[in-house]
Formats: structure tokens, sequence, C-alpha cells
């Protein structure tokens, strides 16, 4: 036979109640706290009758202060007339939705999402009941999206480089405005056009390369150069800088990047390339490129057992060009003669200015140089009158030196110090030119 609980019992079992019930309470009055919707009814004057739950945490508001009440005490009176307007929607359409602006006990602004319908009671009266819930965090956070998004467009808009997305197809699916005003298309031609018909096929395979090795490795590529062709058929380098595109599963879904037009950039570097290497006067080379081409000529000789000249010169007289003529005429003479003396040798000779009125022309046929004949044609076409603005010059003369790898010398320096010192020689001895051997066969004066 069981036992008949005590008086202790009973009183235990109480307490457990009344601790259970507690938390449920708390736990009602936390899910009040946040719950964002309510249930309400209202006459045809705005008087609420019902609200449900017994407390709306987002507005702080409990059942017992709203009903009774006229709900356009919640509304600030700026939007007291939309209220109105509201209440004869509803009356004439039998149902509205929308949003409506009131004010939470503490004061804030709220904005709350409305849905309801006109409905008879079992009285006859009508009514208007409805759903609506509090969306501020939710229309703040819109708003926050919108506002950063337009930061974000105006950001990408005001830089001088272009940003674009595409997708793993190679679509355009983003750009800012400096995408189209770089390639002269319109945005709603560039929206979904492929990357492909911006440039020629070779371009287009360097850049699916690039971008597969991005996609397998995940790395991105900070600086990539390749050639763009606009849409009136122009052409510009580009230099772009490339990531892999991820969703929020951090799947690959494109591609995302900064590209920048360096045209005039690269043409710059050309140009300063260009005068590192050339005489500015005449469009030779100089003596910097002189002596580099040289030392790769002489390697190249030593490698494959050839054998290479190096032919020294400078002007007789040039100096009677500009004391009589001016400098201006010297310098278009010296552009003639650099003209003459391409002509003179072959394309794949190195014709150089050293400087004043001294050249230097590597000769780079092993098998058959010629040098005394090339030597011959250069003194036979340097030595033609000159006309320049309508003077005439038929002074000028040149000497020249000759020097052999590897008979005069294994390398750069050595070669033309006796190139040169054959060049001198030839002048003392009134010859056009002389080779250096000449000059080292040649016995010194008795002392």
């Amino acid at each position: 036979m069981a036992r008949k609980p005590t008086y202790q019992d009973l009183e235990r079992k109480i307490s457990e109640l009344n601790m259970r019930l507690g938390d449920y309470r708390e736990r009602f009055a936390e899910i009040s706290r946040n719950i964002t919707e309510f249930v309400f009814e209202h006459d045809l004057e705005g008087n609420v009758t019902e609200l449900n739950p017994h407390y709306t945490g987002r507005l702080g508001l409990y059942r017992e202060d709203m009903v009774g009440k006229n709900a356009r005490s919640l509304i600030p009176k700026p939007f007291r007339k939309q209220f109105d307007d509201y209440l004869k929607r509803v009356i004439s359409n039998g149902k509205d939705e929308g949003l409506m602006q009131v004010v939470s006990k503490d004061g804030k602004s709220h904005v709350i999402e409305y849905n309801n319908i006109l409905v008879t009671n079992k009285d006859g009266k009508k009514m208007v009941q409805g759903v609506a819930r509090d969306v501020t965090e939710r229309l703040e956070t819109e708003h926050a999206l919108i506002e950063s998004d337009t930061r974000f467009r105006i950001i990408l808009d005001s830089i001088e480089d272009g940003y674009f997305e595409v997708d793993l197809a190679g679509n355009f699916t983003f750009f800012n405005s400096r995408i189209p005003e770089h390639m002269g298309y319109t945005e709603e031609e560039m929206m979904g056009m492929n990357y492909r018909r911006l440039m020629d096929t070779a371009n287009a395979e360097y850049i699916y390369n690039v971008f597969h090795k991005i996609f397998i490795t995940g790395e991105s590529v900070k600086s990539i150069e390749w050639e763009l062709i606009k849409k009136d058929g122009s052409r510009f380098i580009a230099d772009t800088s490339v990531s892999l595109k991820r969703n929020r599963k951090g799947e690959p879904v494109g591609f995302q990047g900064i590209i920048r037009d360096v045209t005039e950039r690269k043409r710059f570097e050309q140009e300063l390339a260009y005068m590192a290497y050339h005489d500015p006067l005449t469009g030779l080379f100089n003596r910097k490129a002189f002596v580099e081409k040289l030392t790769e000529t002489i390697r190249e000789a030593r490698r494959y057992h050839g054998r290479r000249a190096v032919l020294f010169l400078d002007l007789d007289s040039f100096k009677k060009v500009n004391d009589i003529h001016g400098h201006e005429i010297g310098d278009r003479l010296l552009t003639e003669v650099a003209a003459r003396l391409r002509r003179a040798v072959r394309e794949s000779d190195f014709v150089c200015r050293l400087g004043g009125d001294e050249f230097s022309i590597i000769l780079t046929n092993s098998r058959n140089l010629n040098a005394e004949l090339v030597a011959g044609r250069i003194v036979e076409a340097l030595c033609m009158p000159y006309h320049i603005m309508g003077i005439t010059i038929d002074f000028i003369s040149t000497s020249i030196g000759i020097s052999i790898y590897p008979e005069d010398g294994l390398d750069a320096e050595v070669l033309l110090k006796r190139a040169d010192e054959a060049m001198y020689h030839a002048k003392e001895r009134k010859s056009c030119f002389v080779h250096c051997s000449e000059v080292r066969d040649t016995p010194s004066p008795a002392p």
C-alpha cells in the first residue's frame, strides 16, 4: 500500500512547482522582450480592443497600456494623417498592408510592418484585426547595406583604375565606370560580355592560363601585363591584379581585380631604355651599348671559336666644319655620317657613336669578316661631299683603326684600345685605315 504524502512532502512539491513556474515566467518574459510580432484589434476609430501577446518587448508596451486607448497615441504627430489615410483604405478596401512609424514606451521611433483585414464580430460590429511586426532593425540593416553599397560604388567610381568581377566562365558580372570608359563600350554592352572579346587569341590564351592557375592554387596575382583591344580597335597595355572570388560558403564563383592602363608608363620606360643605349643626336648605339655588345660578342665568339672585328674611326677636319659653318651644320653632318655608316655595313653589324666625331663598328660575320673591305667602303662613303642646308662640304675624310678577336685581344677593353691605336697610326701615315697588327709589326723609330 502506497504511503500517503505528508504535509512536508506537499510543501516540497508546491515549492518545486513554484520554482518551475518562476522559470517559465522568466523564459516567457524573455521571449516577450524579443518577440517582434504581435496581433492587434481596433475599431473603426482606431481604439485598441485587443493586443496579444500580453507584452510587446520591442515597443515596451503591456496589453493594459493600450487596450481602450487610441492607436494614434503611438504615432508621432507629423505622421498621424498617415494613420487616418490607413483607416480610410481599410474601410474602403476591406484590408490594407504597409509600414507605419510608431513610438515605443521609452520614446524611441520604430517602424512596424502591418497586414490587416476588416471583419465583423459576433455583435455585428466592424473591427480591424491584423498582425504587425517591428521591422526597425531590418530596415536599419538594409539602409546600412544600401549606404555601404553606395559608398563602395562612389569609391570605385572615383578611382582612376578599373575594378572588375567576372564569373568562372569569364563573363563580366560587375565593374566600376572606368572599365567601360577605358574600353569604349557602354555599361549595358559590357555587362555579361566575355573577356575574350577584348583581346586577341594570344592574349586570351595567356589570361586563361593565369586565371586557371589562380583557380587551382587560390593564390592572387599582384601584377600581370597584357594587351587589350578597345571597341574602336585601338590597343593599350593593361597591368592587372587578380584574385579568386568566393561566395559565403567559400566556394569559387569567379575572379575580381584591379586593372590600370600603363601604356604611357611602358612607352616612357621604353624611351628611357632607348635613351640609355642610344645617342640622342644620330640614333646610333652609344658607348655603353657598344661595350656591352662587344663583351657579349666576344663571349659568343669564344664559345663557338669564331672571329670578330672592331672598327674605330673619327672624322678628319670635322672641327673645321664647326668653326666655319657652326654647330648646327656640324650636328647635321654627324647625322648624315651615321646614315652613311648604316648603309655601308650589314644589318647584323653594330654601329655606335662613342662621342664627338668618334664612331665604332662591330663586325659579326665570323666566317667572312673582310674588315679591310668594309673599311674601304666606309672611307669611300664618308669622303663623298655633304650637301646640308644649301652648303656643300667636300673636305671631310676619315681614319679607321681595325682590331680582330682573338688575334689582337681577348676582351672588349683591349680590342677597343688596339683599334684606337691603329686609327691614330693611320692618321700619322696619312692612310685611310690600318689594321692593328700593322702597328705591332712596325719597328719603333731609332733613338
